[in-house]
């Protein structure tokens, strides 16, 4: 028999696990299998891995620690989070954030022979989930569901910097039995171009118009990652609408407005039609210098030391979010090495400002010390390219913090705690 790739599933959920193995070989055959995929700027992400076949021509890749490769350990999702840009250095931001599915082409070598390649599919969403394009009033968005009839918890699913829509997070969650509003606020069609004076009303709305769907139960969770978990913590502090409050990474203050996807000196939120204050950067010299000669030696560049500048002695300041308004169980997630901003200090403070008070709520707080800026959904799936950097133009590449092996196993542990806390919280009534 030839070798040949034997793949438990070539059609599957995005978080499940798929057991890749190679039979057929001889013993101590040096076998090496690629994975091939694309994001959706058609960027080129590539990985590999080396073993050796045992003494029944087997490899399992479940089981067996690669001899050489982009990962290093025993890990069944090494080849996906692994992968790497394939024309970049550093490596790149792997961009998703649609719901259509990610296909991965392994290929298959052995004692320096091909011997064939497989294409594996991997689902945010299948059979027995509805999606729908969302134009109502002022709403812009996507719907998932399950088709059955029935009244599900709803989750309003918030996206970040870049703004869009996170159609794959809400996908997700829909194949779990949540209905999952994908709700775009800025950088979509129909909405702003820039994050600059979006109006809270505006998220009030989706609220209300979710609660009242024909598919929820009454109940709407928020999620939200990076400025879309600040958005969430803002959001739950103002209004009285929610079952619980998930936020990644998120910020303990209120941050300004974004031009052309960086911060600008323009409002972010708007609330009663008056700007919300935000805090105001601090840009010390030393600061500046060390980050243009990492940009000009091409070093990947972390702007943590302008956060944490700017964050000092701000703890009266009116752009802190009043989370201790939050009427809901909160989780809080953070990474100890996220190089954008200090997430895991304001992670810590808030949780020190609701741990002092009688709260009736089982809050969590996850602290991942290894881990950067992207470590948890809904931004970070455990089976798709790890992200730490991402080339922002101008020759620049910004770091995020961790590594692509700690930051997979931020996002493996808390997508489960995740889902623990959804399912303890949002089917409540």
């Amino acid at each position: 028999m030839s070798p040949k790739l034997q793949i438990s599933s070539i059609d599957s959920y995005i978080d499940e696990t798929v057991i890749i193995k190679v039979i057929g070989c001889s013993e101590n055959a040096k076998v090496s299998i690629y994975a091939t995929t694309y994001d959706e700027e058609q960027k080129q992400f590539c990985s590999y891995a080396i073993f050796i076949a045992g003494h029944e021509g087997v490899v399992d890749v479940s089981s067996q620690r690669p001899v050489e490769g982009t990962y290093d350990k025993v890990d069944a999702s090494g080849l996906f989070w692994s992968m790497e840009h394939a024309d970049s250095k550093w490596g790149d931001y792997y961009e998703k954030s649609s719901s259509n599915k990610v296909s991965i082409t392994l290929s298959l070598n052995v004692d320096g022979k091909e011997q064939g390649s497989v294409t594996i599919n991997r689902y945010f969403y299948m059979d027995g989930v509805s999606k729908e394009v969302v134009q109502h009033n002022q709403l812009k968005g996507t719907l998932f569901h399950p088709e059955e009839k029935g009244h599900y918890p709803a989750v309003l699913v918030l996206s970040g910097s870049d703004g869009g829509i996170q159609e794959h997070a809400a996908a997700l969650l829909a194949s779990k039995g949540y209905t999952a509003f994908a709700l775009a606020y800025f950088g979509a069609e129909g909405t702003p171009k820039d994050l600059e004076e979006i109006s809270l009303e505006y998220f009030q709305e989706a609220t209300t118009w979710l609660k009242n769907h024909q598919y929820a139960n009454g109940t709407v969770s928020l999620i939200g990652y990076s400025r879309g978990g600040e958005l969430a913590l803002l959001l739950a502090a103002t209004f009285d609408n929610y079952q619980s409050v998930i936020a990644g990474a998120p910020n303990a203050y209120i941050t300004p407005g974004m031009k052309n996807g960086i911060f600008a000196p323009v409002t972010s939120w708007v609330f009663n039609q008056e700007a919300l204050p935000t805090v105001k950067f601090k840009y010390p010299l030393s600061v500046m210098l060390s980050t243009i000669k990492n940009w000009l030696t091409k070093n990947p560049v972390s702007f943590l030391a302008i956060w944490n500048n700017t964050l000092k002695n701000q703890e009266k300041t009116a752009a802190r979010i009043p989370v201790e308004n939050i009427q809901a169980p909160v989780m809080l997630i953070a990474g100890g090495d996220d190089q954008l901003w200090p997430s895991s200090h304001c992670v810590k403070m808030m949780e020190d400002t609701l741990k002092n008070l009688k709260r009736p709520y089982q809050d969590q707080y996850l602290y991942y010390e290894e881990a950067g800026h992207f470590i948890s959904f809904p931004y970070s799936f455990v089976n798709l390219p790890a992200n730490v950097v991402m080339q922002v133009g101008g020759n620049m590449t910004m770091t995020f913090g961790g590594s692509k092996s700690a930051n997979t196993a931020a996002a493996k542990d808390s997508w489960e705690k995740i889902q623990r806390f959804l399912t303890e919280n949002s089917r409540n009534l």
